[in-house]
């Protein structure tokens, strides 16, 4: 089946933890409304149906890359709320729970292409598709490289959550040769938006881009009317490149 042959197109999500993810859900849906766009969602999430002896296979090794996720765990209370916890694991121990999640939403559930909700960088060559697959990082980064071809000295601010990433985010903006002449900075308070206010009005980046996909949720416009410049969220920024890759449907052609 093909889009032409439904009623609305499909955007598949992975989220890099357990769900449900009805926050993620919700602020999405709102996204796709904005646009004007009438599109279907559906989600996988990757680290669904493990275990504690298998997540912690998956803990994140000193000074490996890593990414923090939201996992379930009794009797805990983290960013989600009781009954939740966020915990940091080996960035390519996920490689092959999102490929996973890739073939499902492709083969099972026909989506038209899919968004991987993560902020962090992978490998090349670690993801085969027969569609679309966004990663926010690509999207996020093209705002820097529009700068950087008439400002290359412009400031970009990157929100993030805290220190433990320092070294894998720098490595790959230090992969991108027109990204070497750009002021990078980064503020770690990607879990407090009024922190993360305050330390980035001190910066005062020409550009903030939110390099975690959970921070600033529903809080970028906010963010960026204090501050008086772009604040491009992961998620903002991926959205906006999948309604680009989605053909129009015959009800969205009509007048």
């Amino acid at each position: 089946m093909t889009t032409a042959n439904r009623s609305k197109p499909r955007i598949g999500f992975i989220s890099l933890g357990q769900g449900p993810r009805p926050d993620l859900d919700t602020f999405h849906r709102e996204l796709l409304a904005k646009a004007g766009r009438d599109i279907g969602i559906v989600w996988r999430h990757a680290l669904e149906g493990l275990g504690p002896d298998k997540l912690d296979v998956m803990s994140a090794r000193d000074g490996a890359p890593a990414i923090r996720s939201n996992i379930r765990e009794n009797g805990a209370r983290g960013p989600l709320g009781a009954g939740w916890t966020a915990k940091w694991f080996d960035r390519d121990s996920f490689i092959g729970p999102v490929q996973a999640s890739i073939r499902e939403l492709e083969t099972d559930e026909n989506v038209d292409l899919t968004i991987v909700c993560a902020a962090e960088e992978f490998p090349d060559g670690s993801f085969v598709s027969t569609r679309p697959v966004i990663f926010p990082p690509l999207a996020l980064s093209s705002y820097a490289q529009a700068l950087s071809m008439t400002r290359p000295s412009a400031k970009v601010a990157m929100l993030v959550y805290g220190d433990r990433q320092r070294d894998q985010q720098k490595a790959g903006w230090a992969a991108k040769p027109w990204a070497r002449s750009l002021d990078l900075v980064f503020c770690g308070h990607g879990g407090d938006i009024d922190a993360a206010g305050a330390e980035l009005t001190m910066l005062s980046p020409d550009i903030v881009l939110v390099w975690a996909y959970g921070a600033a949720v529903g809080e970028g416009d906010a963010l960026s009317a204090r501050l008086g410049v772009p604040v491009i969220t992961a998620a903002s920024a991926s959205v906006g490149m999948a309604l680009n890759l989605l053909p129009a449907t015959d009800a969205e052609r009509r007048p």
